[in-house]
């Protein structure tokens, strides 16, 4: 399990990466869920960087990561209508299955924040196994979006 986890975790900080070199020009609705999904990954990278011994363990640094989720997860509705603007707009990695399955679309959403809810709730505990876990199933969420609604990288 703990491997999976620093895999997962990398993943992320990869993804994090390559996306803010893709960013560049993007305006409007794709510049703001760009912005959004950026500091998820922040957020995500930094728990990830405790699994890997790269910073210091601290459940309040989960806790506040999982609150930056939380916050990004519920703003994805309206952070994809259904426009060309957001469809086509320059940057975007967006894949139009976002809009042919909405659906299927919010409930990874609605997921997302039943992962980082239960990523708080451990964290408040302090339990860092119990934490790697729940870590683990919020960042297995995010690739499973990414797999299905993001265009894959180049």
């Amino acid at each position: 399990m703990k491997i999976k986890s620093v895999m997962i975790a990398a993943s992320v900080a990869v993804a994090t990466a390559a996306a803010a070199l893709a960013h560049g020009g993007a305006t409007g609705i794709v510049k703001q869920r760009m912005d959004g999904m950026m500091a998820m990954g922040k957020a995500l990278t930094a728990v990830g960087d405790m699994f890997k011994g790269k910073t210091t363990f601290d459940p309040q640094q989960v806790s506040n990561s999982a609150d930056i989720v939380r916050q990004h997860a519920a703003e994805m509705g309206k952070l994809f209508p259904d426009t060309k603007a957001s469809r086509k707009g320059k940057g975007t990695e967006a894949l139009p299955a976002i809009w042919q399955k909405m659906d299927e679309f919010l409930a990874l959403a609605d997921d997302l924040d039943a992962r980082a809810v239960d990523l708080k709730a451990v964290s408040q505990i302090g339990d860092k196994r119990k934490i790697r876990i729940e870590f683990a199933k919020l960042s297995k969420t995010c690739a499973s979006c990414h797999t299905d609604f993001r265009k894959p990288k180049k």
